[in-house]
């Protein structure tokens, strides 16, 4: 069964402040985006990387992969929003039809390929596999300000990626979203839910945190430097 991995890059990092895309901010001297991309690429599990990257810096991503050594590796046009930046990348690979399809975040660069086996296994039509962390707060859901509900954390999940999917079920639910007018999901398993999916989780096995703001980024590179390599080849 072929499986296709869809590295989502496609934004400009605007909270990061910095004149780089955060994808392309070096990482204790690697590109954010290539970890994430070297994740995939170093599994035995998975078949085609569709990298999606916003189209002024496409050329560089390219030149970049080339460099490290990364040229099986398909290079496309983000959208507006990342609900437009995946569908780009799922339409790309309807030229090569995977079974399925790992939808990741280019800015978890830390994920683990070692996990791919486990969520390929609990993959079957009609139900998808998000990558999860349990809650450790208590969460307050408020209505202006104001507390009206404390859900019991241990039914809480925060969502991560990857997020992944039979790749026919996944398109058609990225179909129905835009057909329904809605434009700027930020969440795949959203989608796949709202059009009759079953969506079921597993923690991830290591840290997988999102950098999106310099604070985000000093932890990531304190985790690097302090040799928390979850992604070291089998």
């Amino acid at each position: 069964m072929k499986t296709g991995a869809l590295i989502v890059a496609g934004g400009l990092g605007l909270r990061m402040h910095c004149s780089l895309p955060k994808q392309f901010m070096s990482l204790a001297g690697k590109e954010i985006f290539v970890r994430s991309v070297e994740i995939f690429h170093g599994s035995a599990y998975v078949d085609f990387i569709v990298l999606v990257i916003h189209h002024d810096w496409i050329g560089q991503a390219r030149k970049i992969l080339e460099k490290r050594g990364i040229d099986s590796v398909s290079v496309v046009s983000g959208g507006e929003t990342r609900q437009e930046s995946v569908q780009n990348g799922l339409l790309f690979f309807e030229t090569i039809k995977p079974e399925i399809v790992m939808i990741h975040d280019a800015a978890r660069p830390f994920f683990s390929n070692k996990q791919i086996p486990e969520i390929l296994r609990l993959i079957d039509p009609g139900t998808g596999v998000v990558v999860t962390e349990k809650a450790t707060d208590t969460v307050y859901l408020v209505q202006d300000e104001v507390v009206v509900d404390v859900p019991n954390r241990s039914n809480l999940r925060r969502a991560e990626t990857p997020q992944t999917f039979t790749f026919n079920e996944i398109l058609q639910a990225h179909r129905k979203a835009v057909a329904d007018g809605i434009q700027s999901s930020t969440d795949d398993a959203q989608l796949f839910i709202e059009c009759g999916g079953s969506v079921v989780t597993v923690d991830s096995i290591v840290p997988n945190p999102k950098i999106t703001t310099p604070l985000d980024f000093e932890m990531a590179e304190l985790m690097i430097n302090r040799e928390y390599d979850f992604n070291r080849k089998n």
